[in-house]
């Protein structure tokens, strides 16, 4: 499989080693296993006796556990102070399944012959497949804060349920090794079967907006996931234009493999597979903040899938190939002093950075005294409409990467500069934003609404950054490597009250967005704010934590966060993931979460937003795409010019 990790790495990654290195912050380490030398404390559970789940097949019977603390990450403790009740800190995705398990040589009915044997287990993934799929990959070990839980006692440390394994002797009647501790793996807790979706699109579209809005007991679990499968493409996971695809290589299939009719011993002539029918099982992933910022749960997930090696190996085989051509063939002298170039390069960076960054952070939030959308907040309380903790779900497929990729690279030559896909969609998101605060202030003020001018000609999006470019590095494990910047972008243009308008202004807008964002990436606001986060989080009380989270937003219309997936199709158990979609947590005082995401060479867009705020979702991303149709017209009139 050709990884898409090499290039998030080379784009993202590697230009920000430097910084990244100590912005980390606060990633757990994976705790030594060695009940002797384990960097801990023991609760007074110290050695309790375990009780085994009965529904749980990875419970070790009659052994003593042991509850040890670990220090909570920074940022993860700030998640917990700064997050209210209507809006929780709760990362949502889901990733939809279909094809046919790998066979099993255990299952028994893997291997039958009868006629008219079940099919369905073999298209569907179950919750017994997703428990030995995980202890498979060794996960308990790979990334033991899945199994951690926030401390009852002190909110400040995790704890860790361990089996106390006893310790083992040489052929010489010596100690080989200390007592040592394996991971009480109790994922009964965290995983579940539910009913399929039966109506298309809104019983997921309701079950994704209850498990945003209702809270996770953290000292219980930090995370769930809601296993359901039923035919392909009735729950909406899998889009339309998916399903129908699939369907059809399924019956070629089957047509193909019928006429490929083989006697069974002893039995009627049998079809090599059976009329099969194609199925779909969707996973429901949700975890609180202070477990880990949402890409990096998808990052860890990835060690489910069957290229989890294959992945991991990109990762190092970009990591070194970055190392050599650093070093290069240069002499020991003039490697040091390339260094400390690079150094005092980077304290600049780091120093002017900071006080730019800051300096516009204070001009944002006094020239932004108010958010567009209060008015529309205040108008809807008026009327009974503003129903606080309500969210407004939807997600799409947008584009095919490798247009949006072709598309930004005509617009950069004509305006002479780099453009990114990600500019590409914070401008038609920016341009979506505008259209519903137009479409509010018509139902506002119906006669002569646009005289009144309450559209700002400037909004504030606020855009969460991945220090480690969305990816986990060799021997790390989960974290909360997240830092954030605020930045400027057109609100209403001309083209935008009107309904239309000449073709330069979507290129106007793109261009505008992309000078806005450029100067804020290319500024360490990212890191300040992941540092800042961490202070809150250590020194201020609960309150001024929230407060301040808050403002720092400087009244933000929209959070849109930037995913980047592999580029081609991963598998879980042999099944394919066909789509995967991520719905970010609403910030406090930020009404519109949008999140892009790449995977397997398609472009696709969700949005989490007040109902009040956006109360037509699946309108709001047509917008989007309307103002993507009209960039896409302007790049192609201009690939006939040139």
């Amino acid at each position: 499989m050709a990884s898409a990790i090499p290039s998030i790495i080379g784009r993202k990654v590697i230009p920000m080693a430097a910084a990244a290195s100590f912005a980390a912050g606060g990633g757990m380490d994976t705790f030594n296993y060695r009940y002797g030398r384990a960097n801990c404390d023991a609760s007074s559970q110290d050695f309790d006796n375990a009780k085994p789940s009965a529904n749980n097949p990875f419970m070790t019977n009659n052994l003593a556990s042991v509850v040890l603390r670990k220090r909570m990450t920074s940022i993860g403790r700030f998640s917990l102070k700064s997050e209210s009740e209507t809006n929780l800190s709760i990362p949502t995705f889901f990733l939809a399944l279909s094809g046919s398990k790998k066979p099993d040589s255990n299952d028994a009915s893997a291997n039958t012959t009868a006629v008219g044997t079940s099919q369905s287990t073999k298209n569907t993934f179950t919750v017994n497949d997703f428990e030995s799929t995980w202890m498979n990959r060794d996960m308990p070990s790979r990334h033991p804060r899945f199994h951690s839980t926030v401390s009852r006692h002190d909110d400040r440390f995790f704890e860790e349920t361990h089996h106390v394994k006893a310790a083992t002797t040489e052929n010489d009647g010596n100690d080989k090794d200390e007592t040592n501790l394996q991971i009480k793996a109790e994922l009964d807790r965290h995983a579940s079967e539910t009913m399929h979706f039966s109506v298309y699109r809104e019983d997921l579209r309701n079950r994704i907006e209850n498990m945003l809005t209702s809270p996770i007991e953290v000292a219980e679990k930090l995370w769930e996931v809601k296993i359901s499968s039923g035919a392909i493409g009735s729950s909406g996971a899998i889009s339309k234009v998916k399903s129908e695809a699939i369907t059809t290589r399924q019956q070629v299939s089957n047509e193909i493999r019928a006429l490929k009719r083989q006697p069974t011993k002893g039995r009627l002539w049998k079809d090599a597979v059976g009329d099969t029918k194609p199925m779909e099982s969707v996973l429901l992933f949700r975890s609180h903040h202070a477990l880990a910022d949402g890409a990096s749960i998808m990052a860890a997930l990835s060690d489910l899938c069957d290229e989890a090696e294959e992945i991991r190996s990109d990762i190092e085989a970009e990591l070194k190939k970055w190392k050599r051509g650093k070093q290069g063939k240069k002499g020991v002298l003039r490697r040091l002093i390339s260094r400390f170039m690079r150094l005092i390069k980077f304290m600049m960076w780091i120093t002017l950075g900071s006080a730019r960054s800051a300096l516009y952070q204070v001009w944002l939030q006094l020239t932004t005294r108010t958010n567009p959308f209060d008015a529309v907040r205040q108008d809807a309380e008026k009327k009974g409409l503003a129903m606080s903790g309500q969210r407004a779900i939807s997600w799409c497929d947008a584009c095919p990467l490798d247009e949006a990729k072709r598309m930004t690279q005509i617009l950069s030559k004509a305006s002479g500069s780099n453009i990114t896909v990600n500019d590409l969609f914070v401008s038609c998101i920016s341009a979506a934003v505008t259209r519903q605060l137009i479409e509010h202030e018509e139902f506002m003020a119906p006669v002569d609404a646009h005289s009144r001018k309450r559209v700002a000609r400037n909004i504030n999006v606020c855009i969460p950054v991945h220090l480690r470019g969305g990816v986990i590095l060799p021997n790390e494990s989960l974290g909360n490597r997240i830092g954030a910047f605020v930045t400027r972008v057109p609100g209403e243009m001309t083209h935008d009250a009107r309904g239309g308008g000449t073709p330069s202004c979507p290129s106007d807008r793109l261009m505008k967005v992309h000078r806005s964002l450029k100067r804020s990436k290319q500024s360490p606001a990212p890191i300040l704010s992941h540092y800042v986060a961490k202070f809150c989080s250590i020194y201020l009380p609960e309150q001024w934590t929230k407060n301040l989270f808050q403002r720092s937003n400087c009244n933000a219309c929209v959070a849109i966060s930037n995913n980047r997936g592999y580029k081609d199709k991963i598998h879980m158990n042999g099944m394919t993931v066909e789509s995967a979609h991520g719905f970010l947590p609403l910030p406090p005082g930020i009404p519109i979460g949008v999140v892009v995401q790449s995977y397997a060479g398609v472009m696709s867009l969700s949005v989490t937003a007040e109902k009040w705020a956006v109360p037509d979702p699946d309108k709001f991303l047509r917008w989007c795409l309307d103002e993507y149709s009209r960039l896409l017209e302007t790049a192609a009139k201009l690939e006939k010019s040139q």
